[in-house]
């Protein structure tokens, strides 16, 4: 069975757990949530968390693996990622 192969900006990519992925996905909505409503030391705080959940619960492989999610570096900076996604635009209803 295939497994989700995420890649940690700045990081590398790991081979994560079947029972780890849907923890992945919701803190991965969860971060979207947080930078649409301008939280950003929580969403540093969560960013951070989601980073080391990955490193300890997965398996390092190559680089050369397919990536399904990637995940900003630690550190991103929340405005720069609004920008990125369209964040910003989206609630100033300019889409």
């Amino acid at each position: 069975m295939r497994r989700m192969i995420v890649l940690l900006s700045s990081k590398g990519k790991y081979d994560v757990p079947a029972p780890l992925e849907r923890e992945i996905i919701q803190a991965g909505e969860y971060l979207f949530q947080l930078l649409e409503e301008g939280k950003d030391e929580e969403f540093k705080e969560k960013l951070a968390e989601l980073h080391s959940s990955v490193i300890a619960k997965g398996i390092p492989v190559e680089a050369l693996r397919h990536t399904d999610l990637v995940v900003p570096p630690v550190g991103s900076d929340p405005g720069f990622l609004r920008r990125a996604l369209g964040i910003d635009k989206a609630k100033k209803g300019i889409c």
